[in-house]
């Protein structure tokens, strides 16, 4: 947490002529699978409230809109309660459209790090997250993106409890290529969707399994979901993903949005689950 704390620090007194940037959002989520299980006795459920905020300052870069920011998000579960976490972070943004007109293509760059910390020990960590994409608006109402992006976690505490094995699950790594768009009707009203594919590590948390045990990198307690869970680290791993939402304008600067999430996991060994995470969020942004 310092040392994110620390770079913000040193990164947002800058030039008097930037301009401050401010996104806040507050979500309520329900995941029908949080534990990312196979079996039906493993599947847990819970409602969350998520909320995140970031404070940026924006400057001209290389002809594009660059922001640095610093930012912090937190989650509070109904049932879960060891899923819980605070985490402090930094990021930055570059957005540069290539051409003049309102339907000129943009491209855009992103990357953030964060130190994270759990309610449980072992789901402690860091991450970072970087992506680029390409966008156009074909006209007044429609606009789309593709991009490729690349996210790492990385476990602070090897709690190994199985000789031979990592203790470090929560340690991932994965490369993503996703599609979306935006369509809006009217002043108020845009309905937006995405498509993901990921290719790369992913944790699943059951009750012993050996099925899983045989195909897992890494092994640890997970007391979160209780005291005869485990996660299971599993490699090469692909997950499809597919949102459709609504967003609705309650002014300028702020909106409304509802989404649905559907996440298809194939692993080695046919272990392979899915689940849904619907929301509803709030989200202002200067």
């Amino acid at each position: 947490m310092r040392t994110a704390a620390a770079v913000l620090i040193a990164l947002l007194p800058s030039a008097a002529a930037a301009q401050w940037t401010i996104d806040a959002q507050g979500a309520w989520t329900y995941d029908d699978n949080l534990s990312r299980a196979q079996r039906e006795s493993d599947i847990t459920r819970d409602h969350a409230l998520e909320l995140r905020g970031a404070l940026g300052r924006a400057f001209v870069v290389a002809d594009g809109d660059m922001v640095l920011r610093g930012e912090a998000r937190a989650g509070r579960y109904d049932t879960y309660t060891g899923l819980e976490h605070f985490a402090l972070g930094i990021g930055a943004g570059w957005r540069r459209k290539l051409g003049i007109g309102l339907t000129a293509p943009w491209l855009a760059a992103d990357a953030s790090f964060f130190e994270e910390d759990y309610a449980e020990q072992v789901r402690d960590g860091r991450s970072a997250a970087l992506s680029l994409e390409l966008g156009k608006r074909f006209g007044p109402r429609f606009d789309a993106a593709l991009g490729a992006a690349y996210d790492w976690r990385e476990q602070h505490d090897d709690l190994a409890t199985v000789p031979g094995f990592s203790g470090r699950p929560f340690s991932l790594q994965g490369r993503s290529l996703f599609l979306r768009g935006n369509l809006a009707f009217g002043e108020s009203w845009l309905v937006f969707a995405a498509a993901a594919a990921r290719d790369g590590d992913v944790v699943s948390s059951t009750r012993r399994n050996p099925a899983i045990f045989r195909e897992s990198a890494a092994i640890a307690n997970d007391p979160a979901f209780g005291p005869d869970f485990i996660a299971y680290k599993l490699t090469g791993a692909r997950t499809n993903s597919y949102t459709i939402g609504l967003s609705w304008a309650l002014r300028a600067k702020a909106s409304l949005d509802a989404a649905v999430t559907n996440e298809r996991t194939s692993a080695r060994g046919g272990l392979d689950y899915d689940g849904n995470v619907y929301s509803v969020s709030l989200v202002y942004r200067d």
